[in-house]
């Protein structure tokens, strides 16, 4: 751990959640907010519906991912406020901030280039959607886990926050301690960049990050 603070880290702080079984409704949110909320259900990158192994079964899990901040969080998280007692709820949170550093080498990889910035984004997106499906499976009866999370509170029967403490409880263990931005006790889960564009060319109908989303993810400088 003691040499991570020497490499360079690209730095993402990720919000994840999935589309859950009630109906999402306007309700009091503002129109712009509603619209960012029907792209959300609607729009994805394949990879992000995808299955998770709950109980010796599998299920379907669609997952989002967003840039902590971004447009699309901020939206989730104000509905989720505001309809804190639906249920079944019609998004599950699985991680509040699950912080991601992505180690590069500064002789290959440019990331104030905003191409290259967008593909580290891509990168701890996908790394995100394995880590959080190792953890629910871990959290649902594998190793260390307690057993309590089932797939009916990860379809919303339990609430929004229902699945949270479990998963993350999980996602945590894969973590590692280091002071990357002057927080000595935030965790990181690190793995490296992939440098070739076909690494990680995966197509995607989400759209183009907003600028706010832009500059809520961290570039940074070991």
């Amino acid at each position: 751990v003691g040499s991570r603070s020497a490499e360079q880290h690209f730095i993402v702080h990720l919000f994840v959640t999935a589309i859950a079984e009630g109906d999402l409704t306007q309700s009091s949110l503002a129109q712009k907010t509603w619209e960012v909320l029907k792209q959300v259900v609607t729009k994805v990158s394949k990879e992000q519906n995808t299955t998770v192994c709950v109980g010796g079964a599998t299920m379907e899990l669609k997952m989002r991912v967003f840039v902590c901040n971004s447009v699309e969080a901020r939206a989730v998280g104000e509905y989720i406020t505001l309809n804190g007692e639906q249920m079944p709820s019609a998004f599950v949170v699985l991680a509040r901030q699950l912080s991601m550093a992505i180690s590069y080498a500064s002789s290959s990889l440019d990331p104030s280039q905003a191409a290259v910035a967008d593909r580290l984004r891509k990168q701890a997106k996908t790394r995100a959607v394995k880590e959080v499906r190792e953890a629910i499976r871990d959290a649902a009866g594998g190793v260390g886990g307690s057993g309590r999370l089932t797939a009916s509170l990860l379809r919303g029967h339990g609430g929004a926050l229902a699945p949270l403490q479990e998963v993350e409880s999980m996602l945590s263990r894969r973590t590692q301690q280091v002071n990357l931005e002057g927080d000595p006790n935030r965790r990181y889960i690190f793995f490296d960049a992939k440098n070739r564009c076909k690494d990680d060319s995966v197509p995607s109908s989400l759209p183009a990050p907003a600028p706010a989303a832009a500059a809520a993810a961290i570039t940074g400088g070991g």
